[in-house]
């Protein structure tokens, strides 16, 4: 695998401006480094507040990048940084290439950033496209040593989420919802009326959806399916139940993985699921496994909907909960389960902060070493 950088800057905050200088970019980046769209693992995309107009993923969408893994971020506002800046890190599955050989991109007022990077060097063939992203083997090591990577895995209703956010924020590091990422399949499926159980129609619907995630300016962590903000759509109980099925699918985990691994390849990270210790993040300096009894769980689950207006009972969230455990802890492709190295938190009668506390105080042991 090479990684290719680019960046490029415009003029104006509009959707024509930002796009069409981004697709500038993406097709010399392509051209210059001669390889095939389909060879692209994933694009992260980022740029300067003073851009809004647009998410620069959507140039990708519309070049055909229509298999790789995109993620959108807002860079900080930081004194004396370039402004209407959009930046491009691509990651190609390339084995006739090396990194040496790699030819960066960097347009316009952007080339200013990294001259060094920006002068062309021996190209070389690609040829034909090779073995699909599933076949991306996860990192057994942080790919960055400065990075950190927290998983925490548990069944439905055990807290995951809330605690990962809190946790994120305590420690200033991103946020990864991968539950999201399953339920959005999800989503697509329930739009295009594909069976859930039909594992051919839901493989066949992954290798055409298109998900990508980018954080507001308050942090939080927004979904775009198929060029449609879906957020407030992920948490609904027919999308959660969806995505628990689809999940079992060995090509949606690793579409869905390679994303993930992706993200926390370049930033530090808390990232929750079900499989984030051992699939995901076996790499990762500290993992937690949270856990909480199914009667426990099933309150906070209707609660949580009863928030937000939703009618449902303590037993049907109840049995609703049992059949999530089951197939979540019985599926052949990355069962729940926790890691030998996680350490076990039951949440049951305890606070968010102190939970938060308790894998603060790991996380302390682990910096002090």
């Amino acid at each position: 695998m090479i990684c290719i950088r680019g960046a490029t800057t415009v003029t104006e905050n509009t959707a024509e401006a930002i796009l069409a200088a981004t697709s500038e970019t993406l097709q010399e980046m392509i051209k210059k480094n001669d390889f095939h769209v389909r060879e692209i693992i994933s694009i992260t995309f980022s740029a300067t507040k003073d851009l809004d107009a647009v998410y620069p993923a959507r140039a990708a969408r519309e070049l055909g990048i229509t298999e790789a893994g995109l993620f959108c971020v807002q860079e900080m506002d930081v004194p004396g940084s370039l402004p209407m800046c959009i930046r491009i890190m691509m990651h190609v599955d390339a084995f006739t290439k090396t990194q040496n050989n790699v030819v960066h991109v960097y347009s316009h007022d952007a080339a200013a950033l990294r001259p060094d990077l920006s002068q062309p060097t021996k190209k070389s063939n690609l040829g034909k496209p090779t073995r699909p992203i599933a076949k991306k083997i996860p990192p057994k090591t942080p790919p960055q040593s400065n990075t950190i990577a927290i998983a925490i895995d548990g069944p439905s209703g055990s807290g995951k989420s809330t605690i990962a956010k809190t946790l994120a924020e305590e420690l200033g590091i991103m946020y990864v919802d991968t539950g999201a990422m399953y339920r959005a399949v999800a989503l697509d499926c329930i739009k295009n009326r594909v069976k859930l159980k039909d594992e051919s129609a839901v493989t066949a619907i992954i290798k055409k959806i298109s998900i990508d995630i980018f954080y507001d300016q308050q942090g939080r962590q927004r979904v775009i399916l198929n060029s449609e903000e879906v957020t407030e759509q992920l948490r609904s109980p027919k999308v959660a139940d969806g995505a628990s099925v689809i999940a079992k699918y060995s090509e949606v985990r690793e579409y869905l993985v390679a994303i993930q691994q992706e993200i926390a390849s370049k930033q530090s990270v808390v990232m929750d699921g079900r499989d984030i210790a051992i699939k995901v993040l076996p790499f990762a300096q500290l993992k937690i496994y949270l856990d909480a009894s199914l009667e426990e769980r099933a309150r906070r689950r209707l609660l949580e909907f009863e928030s937000k207006g939703e009618q449902a009972d303590f037993q049907t969230v109840l049995d609703a909960l049992k059949m999530r455990d089951k197939r979540d802890k019985s599926r052949k492709n990355s069962p729940l389960v926790q890691a030998e190295d996680a350490i076990y938190i039951n949440s049951d009668g305890c606070s968010i902060p102190e939970i938060v506390d308790i894998i603060l105080q790991e996380f302390k042991k682990l910096t002090d070493r």
